[in-house]
């Protein structure tokens, strides 16, 4: 296939490999090696599904500015350098003039229908004198940077910008979501995670849906899929959606350090800031815990406080995320000893938090009115504006510890006055040469039914009756017991009759 200086082609869409090229040619060189892989790439795919959508935000598209060095778009006069180390995917919208174009050792240029590149002769007069600009490096683009999804009810909310607030953890993919990379879109995205793999329910890459995993699987493995995604874990479609009305754990937790390791936190000028749930910072605001039954509907709920609250002028600033999180419980709020699925709603208006109190309010007496009618029991409100809470929990704290200490003392002292009585202990097996427990309690016990009567001694000759050895034939008194260096030696009369000496 022969190239002259201007390359634009009139197809839908067209991907031109650059694996294994050189990476510094002119650019009309560049497209006249007639041995070049060519590889077509159709953009004609479309799909669509009712779920909660998570689209990634940043791209690797040759006319976004902010991935180039000098924070424009190349032009005529501009020499373009991709890093010959490192891999890319970019996708070319338009056409473009430029002078020369330095290419990677392994990566992907996808042409746009009309998209192409040229060169204009001498200097581009809309250019100036041109300069050398880089493609920046993707490489550190993570999967669980919550700053780097959006998420929206519908696909129709994502190309409207009518995007949903969460908590960081389900800011990124859930398991049970569905996941798009924009169609006229290029990317590279670092998927490594503290799991094998990163499950979702379907995932989209230009313009095509994937819901099968061997399909998706056989994708990663092409090309293209290893030039877009990377990392120490695979991600993984076909996971089933959320089929609880009461909502569906996000499953996140497990990557909480990592997520939040991607996030900064501001300042806050709050009395008492909330740390919800699943979030990574603290926050000035309200937090509604709600409890329910399985009669609850989280999806028909959010609706409700969409159409009766959020629609109201005062509560246009709000930011309001809703969704089931399994809250640890504390005995005491000091003994972790499980959790609880719940219905946490996050609320925040900004600074102060007065207007997220408000609606936190308005839902507690919507819900004491309604709440039967919705499958709620009951709920709870934290507010950041309480003042004193924080030391109100320390207190709490330091009390629960006192009254552990009290009970421990009250029931130390019953046990000695024998108001209580500790249980018997089991009997130990009896060693070789001691007697049991139970033995030596059951000697005590006839010992005191005969009040103390049997004498459990015996005379011993040697001593309690000092001249009894010298009333034994053949045995004085002063020959019986002698010192040696190896000891003191005596004369034993209840065994040895022959004088046989013991060593002590």
């Amino acid at each position: 296939m022969n190239f002259s200086s201007t390359w634009s082609w009139s197809h839908v869409c067209h991907k031109v490999g650059l694996k294994g090229q050189k990476n510094f040619l002119p650019l009309p060189q560049i497209f006249k090696m007639s041995k070049m892989p060519q590889v077509l790439l159709i953009l004609c795919f479309a799909g669509a599904a009712n779920a909660l959508y998570k689209q990634w935000i940043p791209n690797t598209n040759y006319e976004n500015k902010t991935n180039w060095d000098k924070g424009d778009v190349p032009c005529g006069s501009d020499i373009v350098q991709f890093s010959s180390q490192r891999k890319v995917s970019v996708f070319v919208e338009t056409s473009h003039a430029v002078q020369e174009m330095m290419l990677p050792m392994d990566g992907e240029i996808i042409l746009n229908s009309g998209a192409g590149f040229y060169v204009v002769a001498g200097q581009d007069p809309d250019c100036g004198t041109g300069v050398k600009t880089k493609f920046k490096n993707s490489e550190a683009l993570q999967w669980l940077n919550p700053t780097l999804w959006q998420t929206a009810a519908t696909q129709n909310d994502l190309l409207d910008g009518n995007f949903l607030f969460s908590v960081h953890e389900e800011m990124v993919p859930c398991q049970q979501d569905d996941v798009v990379f924009k169609a006229l879109s290029s990317f590279r995205v670092d998927t490594s995670s503290n799991q094998n793999t990163i499950p979702v329910k379907s995932l989209s890459v230009l313009g095509k849906v994937f819901e099968s995993k061997s399909e998706f699987s056989e994708y990663l493995s092409s090309d293209s899929g290893q030039l877009q995604f990377h990392g120490s874990s695979a991600v993984t479609v076909g996971n089933p959606g959320c089929g609880d009305p009461t909502g569906c754990e996000c499953g996140n937790s497990v990557n909480h350090e990592r997520i939040c390791s991607a996030v900064t936190c501001g300042s806050l000028s709050c009395e008492t800031p909330l740390l919800p749930v699943g979030h990574c910072c603290e926050v000035c605001g309200a937090i509604v815990t709600i409890h329910y039954t399985d009669g609850f509907n989280l999806q028909n709920y959010r609706e409700r406080i969409r159409h009766l609250f959020l629609i109201l002028p005062q509560y246009k600033s709000i930011q309001l995320g809703m969704s089931k999180v399994l809250k640890p419980q504390r005995l005491m709020r000091i003994i972790p000893y499980g959790s609880s699925p719940e219905i946490q709603v996050v609320i925040l208006d900004g600074e102060t938090g007065k207007l997220s109190e408000a609606l936190a309010q308005d839902m507690i007496q919507d819900i004491k009115a309604h709440g039967s009618k919705l499958g709620i029991t009951g709920a709870d409100i934290q507010t950041s504006s309480e003042p004193g809470s924080s030391a109100g929990t320390v207190v709490g704290a330091v009390c629960g510890v006192l009254l552990v200490i009290a009970l421990v003392v009250i029931v130390v002292v019953l046990i000695r006055k024998g108001v209580v009585q500790m249980p018997p202990l089991p009997s130990m097996p009896a060693m070789p040469s001691l007697p049991t427990l139970s033995l030596f309690k059951r000697n005590i016990n006839v010992d005191d039914d005969l009040n103390g009567a049997i004498d459990r001694g015996f005379d011993n000759p040697m001593f309690d009756k000092p001249d009894m050895l010298s009333n034994i034939p053949g045995v004085s008194s002063t020959d019986s017991i002698f010192m040696t260096q190896t000891g003191v030696h005596f004369v034993n009369p209840a065994y040895d009759e022959n004088e046989t000496d013991f060593t002590v």
